[in-house]
């Protein structure tokens, strides 16, 4: 993901907000955890359909929206104002809430655009809204059985719903077909467990999982881990 213009932000930011944005700009560029910008497969020399354009159009704008919504993610966890990380959290809330019509328009053009219901779950899932999240990773794995974005978000929504068991089975079918990704899941349910060590769950074995998680951890800690895109 590339750096974003801190101008993009001033007019809804304070001037503290906006000094906060400038300075993370500055400084390492924060990643979107997904497949970026969408970047045509190779085809035959066939002109692309005027849907199929106004797809990549849509998809890219809803993309874009999600840049900017990880990016004052990662200032509200970076920030020690309190006042400074709600308005940082607020405007992540609404990139990510402006970002689903773009992935809806992008699927309605092309309904073979995984990438589109993939976001489209990244975007429903950092929103809170596990169900939608879920019905979109199913639809983009559906398209693309072994997509490794759709696959870990999956794993991250489960985790957001406390089913573990099938967290744990995505993680592992991840870990077949793309170590980078594997890692970041892992490095999610790690977060879990240190977030559930105090908290007694009906129905769910947090003890289990966390040991499960550090035997993962621990076999798993000289892995190589390569770009994941």
């Amino acid at each position: 993901m590339r750096n974003l213009e801190p101008r993009i932000f001033a007019a809804r930011a304070s001037g503290k907000l906006a000094a906060l944005l400038w300075l993370a700009t500055m400084a390492a560029p924060v990643y979107a955890d997904g497949p970026g910008a969408y970047r045509p497969p190779a085809r035959p020399a066939i002109a692309p359909t005027l849907s199929e354009e106004s797809a990549i159009d849509a998809y890219n704008q809803g993309y874009a929206k999600i840049q900017r919504a990880d990016h004052s993610q990662a200032l509200a966890a970076a920030s020690s104002s309190a006042e400074e990380k709600s308005e940082a959290e607020r405007a992540a809330r609404n990139y990510y809430q402006e970002a689903l019509p773009h992935f809806k328009e992008a699927i309605r053009l092309d309904g073979a655009m995984h990438e589109a219901y993939t976001y489209l779950g990244y975007a429903n899932r950092k929103l809170g809204n596990h169900a939608e999240a879920l019905a979109a990773y199913e639809q983009a794995l559906r398209i693309f059985p072994d997509y490794p974005y759709a696959i870990e978000y999956q794993g991250q929504a489960f985790l957001g719903l406390n089913r573990l068991d099938e967290a744990r089975f995505n993680y592992l079918r991840l870990y077949a077909l793309n170590k980078g990704q594997a890692a970041k899941l892992l490095e999610a349910m790690r977060a879990w467990v240190e977030s559930h060590k105090d908290t007694q769950l009906e129905g769910v074995d947090t003890s289990d999982f966390a040991e499960w998680v550090a035997r993962r951890s621990e076999l798993t800690r000289n892995d190589v881990i390569s770009s994941s895109w």
